[in-house]
């Protein structure tokens, strides 16, 4: 920015040193014809609602303006404008998000935003659970990758969306790849299951309600697609298992009538027909994925 400085004020002639923003002798704004230019272009960007262009607008204009300016306390009001509408707490994560990359504080930090989108969402005491049940379902993948030799990070939370593990190489073969996938699923039932017990001994609809959004949420990462649970749970079965497991889907499909079982069964059915499916067949994962889909979908049933 220092090669916009003029040499002398444009007001009352006095030499400029380069880094100044204003001048000494006459106050006058060193960039107020940039300064006027970037609010412009940030009026345009907010009319387009457009509020994180605007945002990295207002914070040029900032970076231009003295301390001490009196247009400093209008520019960050404008500046902070956009965060108010977010929530409090994903606003306050959104603010030191740069603070990132150099403390290394992402899990912490992404965990409070997501707290925040859920807090917004559902009132704070059904987000903290319907986060506490999001982050119980990845330690079953962490364990089952330590079990594996393959090092895993903590769970990373993306606001509004879910958590993942990053782990640090795909498991050496399908088997392995299965127990890691299911291992989440089973942590989740596991969570949930214990929600519903709390929910029947208090009779709190609060826990009940976190045991139904708690089974729902590990049927869907049951649906054998893409990098989904169920999809690598479907890595190591045989296509005759791919089809069993669709029958049992089409079975809790038939008898709980939860619609989202559907794509457990139209993905499960066209998986089976994949030339990539193995011959040689793994009971185990079968055994647990099968469990898995009649266990959550009777909980989805009676904690409705």
């Amino acid at each position: 920015m220092n090669d916009l400085a003029p040499t002398r004020c444009a007001d009352c002639g006095t030499e400029l040193a380069p880094a100044l923003l204003a001048c000494p002798a006459c106050q006058r704004l060193v960039h107020s014809e940039r300064l006027r230019e970037l609010a412009a272009q940030a009026r345009v960007r907010e009319e387009r609602n457009d509020a994180a262009g605007a945002r990295d607008i207002w914070a040029q204009v900032l970076a231009l303006l003295p301390e001490g300016a009196a247009q400093r306390a209008v520019v960050l009001e404008a500046y902070q404008r956009w965060l108010r509408g977010l929530g409090p707490l994903t606003a306050i994560g959104f603010g030191v998000w740069k603070l990132v990359a150099v403390a290394k504080l992402a899990p912490f930090l992404l965990l409070l935003a997501s707290f925040g989108v859920y807090w917004r969402a559902w009132g704070w005491a059904f987000g903290a659970g319907f986060l506490a049940s999001i982050y119980l379902h990845e330690p079953g993948h962490v364990i089952a990758l330590r079990r594996a030799g393959i090092p895993a990070s903590a769970p990373m939370f993306i606001p509004g969306v879910g958590a993942f593990v990053r782990m640090q190489h795909v498991p050496p073969d399908p088997a392995t790849n299965a127990r890691v996938g299911l291992a989440g699923p089973v942590a989740g039932l596991l969570a949930a299951l214990a929600c519903y017990g709390i929910s029947l001994a208090t009779t709190a609809p609060l826990f009940r309600a976190l045991a139904h959004a708690g089974a729902v949420i590990n049927i869907f990462n049951l649906v054998p697609i893409w990098q989904l649970d169920g999809g690598r749970g479907f890595s190591s079965l045989t296509r005759g298992q791919r089809l069993a497991v669709t029958a049992v889907a089409g079975g809790a499909l038939a008898l709980s009538d939860d619609r989202l079982l559907w794509l457990v069964v139209l993905a499960g059915f066209a998986s089976s027909f994949s030339p990539r499916a193995p011959k040689r067949p793994d009971h185990r994962a079968l055994a647990t994925f099968a469990l898995l889909l009649a266990a959550l979908s009777w909980l989805v049933q009676v904690a409705r």
